[in-house]
């Protein structure tokens, strides 16, 4: 366990509600996390946009999912007391008219209400052509804004929310990465990103970490404890990492994530 970010980056952090690009895997952990993904996928039937959950099931997403960079990295935010909340694979492919409208997180989590922070990790490069995310800098200082359900068709996001007040494009910055670099985003950032309208695939595996002060938590499925010992209270806690192989764990995962 280190120190990863600088104090300028922390300082950005504060600022902007996002810092952006940091550096946590090397080129032969991408093509692993990207490999296990893609089998993932092509088990799936071959397209797979929306992937909650899988740290629960498939052990790759587990060990991507308290990475120790990512962790040291997310320590510097949230201190030494560490929970996975959740995870999310979000794909977008070439030509599709997929995106994610503009919100602030937490809408039905309630993330925002106790220390948070979500990492976002690119296991492709992540760019304005092929559907990066955008960000409103500094848009987690207004607070929180009402939102309405997103009845777009193409929403990529499920249970989508849009914000209900006129967003400022112009204000708004491209939080591109290249494959084996994460972001790291406040909970109240009003951010969205963009169709995919480049050549190539973009994934992005999504980490929600909270700490134990996260009581109100309403999700049926276990946090992981990734760091520390704090008391967690009444969060359910996943008593160990999910073994087994891609079939088990696939049917495990279909049986009880909906679809």
């Amino acid at each position: 366990m280190g120190k990863l970010l600088s104090t300028a980056q922390l300082q950005r952090y504060v600022n902007d509600g996002i810092v952006f690009p940091i550096r946590v895997l090397t080129a032969q952990e991408v093509s692993r996390f990207r490999c296990s993904f893609e089998e993932v996928e092509a088990r799936a039937g071959g397209r797979l946009k929306y992937a909650a959950h899988l740290h629960l099931y498939f052990r790759w997403a587990y060990d991507l999912a308290t990475h120790p960079k990512v962790l040291d990295a997310v320590g510097d935010i949230l201190g030494p007391d560490i929970l996975v909340d959740s995870t999310l694979v979000l794909s977008k492919y070439p030509g599709d008219m997929a995106f994610v409208p503009w919100h602030q997180d937490g809408g039905y989590s309630a993330w925002h209400t106790s220390p948070s922070t979500s990492a976002w990790i690119a296991l492709t490069d992540s760019t304005a052509d092929n559907g990066c995310m955008r960000v409103i800098p500094g848009s987690h200082r207004q607070g929180r804004y009402a939102h309405r359900d997103s009845n777009n068709a193409n929403s990529l996001v499920k249970r989508a929310t849009e914000i209900e007040v006129d967003v400022d494009e112009a204000q708004a910055r491209d939080a591109t990465l290249r494959a084996g670099e994460l972001s790291l985003h406040h909970a109240s950032i009003i951010h969205g990103s963009a169709p995919n309208q480049s050549t190539t695939k973009r994934i992005g595996f999504i980490i929600r970490f909270v700490t134990c002060q996260f009581q109100m938590r309403q999700s049926e499925y276990p946090v992981v404890r990734a760091r520390g010992d704090d008391n967690c209270g009444k969060l359910p806690v996943l008593v160990q990492p999910p073994t087994g192989g891609l079939e088990e764990a696939f049917s495990g995962w279909k049986g009880a994530i909906p679809g």
